[in-house]
């Protein structure tokens, strides 16, 4: 019989573990802020493409026999933080480039692929999203859940990250916070980069 409170509970990690501040969090409202509405939602749909990823190789149990391997680990967390440092140089090098966010907006069309793809590789460089699955799964299905049950937590679960990244993406492009946005672009600029390189340094720490 299906645990309905498991089932609740397992969404409940997923959506605090979702909602709060961290790389993907912060790359896409960084992306929203400094070239508009469309970059932040497509980086947002990387993210959730990502997450839909490591969600489903959760359910198929290919995660777990992946997160056991030392090796994979290892690699996962060299790759996770050398693309953060890369991301923290970039957000360094915006926080110092000159212009305010309408003259910067107008370049964002040429470049969507590339907020998908850096999305994309954020989420699925990142070992702590496989742990977080890990964990949903391990509190919302029983040991003997049937493959459908598993399906369904992580469509629920998809559901629940498009409305909270794309929230995200749409507060910090919202026009209304357009005027607050330019004088706090280059502050937050520094703080996603130290974010970043904070994780990165973390993810590199735990190697030992």
């Amino acid at each position: 019989m299906w645990d309905m409170s498991s089932f609740f509970a397992a969404l409940l990690v997923y959506s605090i573990g979702t909602a709060s501040p961290g790389p993907g969090n912060l790359s896409i409202a960084n992306a929203a802020m400094n070239y508009g509405r469309k970059a932040g939602l497509m980086l947002a749909t990387g993210v959730i493409s990502g997450s839909i990823c490591w969600g489903m190789l959760t359910a198929l149990g290919v995660s777990a026999i992946l997160i056991s391997s030392q090796s994979f680990m290892v690699w996962l967390k060299l790759l996770g933080a050398t693309y953060l440092l890369w991301l923290a140089f970039k957000a360094l090098r915006s926080a110092f480039r000159p212009g305010d966010l309408s003259a910067r907006t107008t370049r964002q069309h040429q470049y969507l692929r590339g907020y998908y793809l850096q999305g994309l590789g954020l989420h699925l460089s990142n070992p702590k999203a496989a742990l977080t699955w890990f964990t949903v799964t391990s509190v919302g299905l029983s040991s003997g859940a049937p493959q459908w049950e598993g399906y369904f937590l992580v469509a629920t679960c998809a559901l629940l990250g498009v409305v909270i990244f794309g929230l995200y993406a749409l507060i910090f492009a919202s026009h209304t916070a357009e005027k607050y946005l330019n004088r706090a672009r280059r502050s937050f600029d520094l703080i996603c980069a130290g974010f970043y390189a904070l994780v990165a340094i973390g993810f590199l720490l735990s190697l030992h």
